[in-house]
């Protein structure tokens, strides 16, 4: 299996870092398998029944995620499919496949890194996200009202006992709500919109409650006034506390990244 290779690399390499490879989380981990969700949708596979490839990027983009892999580290093809057992060509489509969501960057001379984390793309990504948001939540609080507010009741008992352990199950329990809230849309450009950015976000999401934990029961509490806005039918305070929600994950995801450079001078 690709995770058994992935922590059983060959102690021949030197190019490539060895415990980068064995760094690779497994495929039960809840960061991997939000990964897979998110990479699955609208294709129909899982991890079990997808090809070599998206196999592959499941669990290299899960250890970007994850932090396991640094932004700017290289990642060379040739050490990596000896890593992962497999031949060269559907690990440089497993890299294509995370070119497209923004976590690798092929550059001249280096070839394949991972993609570096800074303030702009933080800005961006988030003005993005908010935008997108309003009209997601003004469409479903028009369309979908009961289906909204049974998921996110469904899920708060969830989100109350993860918030007492690792920050990074909070993280995915809090993003797959989220998800599971994008596939609830009938707006089909705005859900693969915001599925096409799901994968950053959540990097800089875990990044974040990573970096200031407290920022967990923030959360929490947001989901919560947001959900009894929706039992009251307030759109505009849901719109409202969407745009805080927002702007507290933009803030600590700035934080982090601006606490990650002053740690790395």
């Amino acid at each position: 299996m690709i995770a058994e290779k992935l922590r059983e690399p060959d102690p021949k390499m030197n190019r490539f870092h060895l415990a980068d490879v064995r760094a690779l989380i497994a495929p039960g981990e809840p960061m991997v398998m939000a990964v897979e969700q998110t990479l699955a949708h609208g294709h129909g596979w899982s991890r079990s029944a997808a090809p070599v490839a998206e196999r592959i990027a499941i669990s290299i983009a899960g250890a970007i995620v994850c932090d396991h892999l640094s932004p700017g580290q290289r990642l060379p093809e040739k050490e990596l499919s000896a890593a992962l057992g497999v031949s060269r060509a559907p690990t440089r489509e497993a890299m294509r496949i995370l070119e497209r969501e923004r976590l690798v960057d092929f550059q001249a001379r280096r070839g394949c890194v991972v993609a570096e984390l800074d303030e702009k793309e933080v800005m961006e990504l988030f003005a993005v996200r908010s935008t997108l948001h309003e009209i997601l939540f003004a469409q479903l609080m028009a369309e979908q009202r009961p289906a909204l507010a049974s998921l996110i009741a469904q899920r708060l008992a969830r989100l109350d006992a993860l918030q007492h352990g690792p920050t990074d199950h909070y993280a995915v329990g809090s993003y797959l709500l989220n998800l599971s809230i994008v596939h609830l849309c009938g707006n089909r450009l705005v859900a693969d919109l915001l599925t096409s950015i799901a994968l950053r976000t959540l990097r800089h999401l875990r990044r974040g409650h990573a970096t200031f934990p407290a920022s967990v029961a923030r959360s929490l509490h947001s989901w919560r006034a947001i959900h009894r806005a929706v039992m009251l039918g307030d759109t505009a305070r849901v719109l409202t506390l969407i745009q805080e929600r927002t702007d507290d994950a933009r803030t600590a995801s700035l934080n982090a990244v601006r606490a990650k450079d002053q740690k790395n001078h």
